[in-house]
């Protein structure tokens, strides 16, 4: 996929189209069906309408532009522990693995499901759309995104029980529910994002330590911008916080952390919102148009 230097609404209608007239490559390659487990490097031809599963560590998956597709005949079942989960690309308990250049399109609980997957593994120029959940990461660590995007799904990314997760130039837009929900994981961090008109948080941390926010535009969310619960040694930095219906940066039981150079505005009830159970964070040269609870002043 394209990757779009997300500035204005324009931008998002052009990405939007590009995944629907520009990701299928030309050629005469017949599609593909059903379960495709994979045990080496593989480079799609055509299409592929199912399931593509790593049957083996360090070897890349290459869509090289087409797309993975649902269909309820070829993905019913084959996802999962209990067989009843459907999912476009799998990959459990592998190490090292790459999925780039792949379109994952259709009505999948999980468009990609990534669990107890470690040392560097990545996803590349990558999107999924019209999933329950665009990307779900489970038990991870060491896991990198570059330059991809989930539209229009249930949730953009959900990550769960992971550590070292690196998110960059990597957008949630459209979300019925969160751009990105983290719970229970350590080190997350996204950089460089465009989370955008999602229906409830931007980007939620829940019980997850040094949890960062770099470089990253929050617009239009249907609830907080950013929001973070019980999660210490937050970094938030040099954000452009707008638009969201509720807070635009809210921190509940958060302690020392560092929260520096953001604009936050023209977010509903309160800019930025810290409680009384926060402390020892750390609030330097932002730029709040308010501010609730204990967020200090100057900040």
């Amino acid at each position: 996929m394209t990757r779009f230097l997300w500035q204005s609404s324009l931008y998002v209608r052009a990405f939007l189209v590009s995944l629907v007239l520009g990701a299928v490559a030309p050629g005469a390659a017949r599609a593909t069906t059903g379960i495709m487990t994979i045990t080496q490097t593989t480079t799609l031809t055509a299409n592929h309408t199912g399931q593509i599963r790593f049957g083996a560590s360090n070897i890349t998956l290459d869509c090289d532009g087409y797309e993975v597709r649902f269909s309820p005949r070829q993905a019913s079942g084959s996802c999962g522990t209990s067989g009843t989960m459907t999912c476009g690309i799998r990959s459990l308990n592998r190490t090292g693995i790459t999925i780039r250049n792949c379109d994952v399109v259709g009505a999948y609980d999980y468009g990609i499901w990534i669990q107890g997957t470690s040392t560097t593994s990545s996803v590349r120029d990558s999107s999924v759309t019209d999933a329950g959940v665009g990307v779900r990461v489970d038990s991870a660590s060491d896991l990198q995104f570059f330059n991809s995007a989930a539209v229009s799904n249930g949730a953009g990314f959900e990550i769960r029980d992971s550590s070292d997760i690196l998110f960059t130039s990597t957008d949630a837009v459209y979300s019925t529910g969160d751009g990105f929900d983290t719970n229970d994981s350590t080190n997350v961090r996204i950089q460089y994002a465009f989370v955008f008109a999602n229906g409830v948080n931007g980007i939620e941390f829940d019980d997850s330590p040094g949890a960062g926010v770099l470089n990253s535009e929050v617009l239009n969310n249907g609830q907080h911008g950013v929001s973070l619960d019980n999660s210490s040694a937050v970094y938030i930095s040099a954000n452009l916080i707008q638009g969201s219906i509720q807070n635009g940066l809210r921190l509940q039981n958060c302690d020392s952390g560092t929260i520096r150079y953001n604009q936050v505005d023209n977010n509903g009830a309160c800019n930025a919102n810290q409680d009384a159970a926060s402390s020892g964070n750390t609030w330097t040269g932002n730029t709040l148009q308010n501010w609730c609870g204990t967020v200090p002043n100057p900040h």
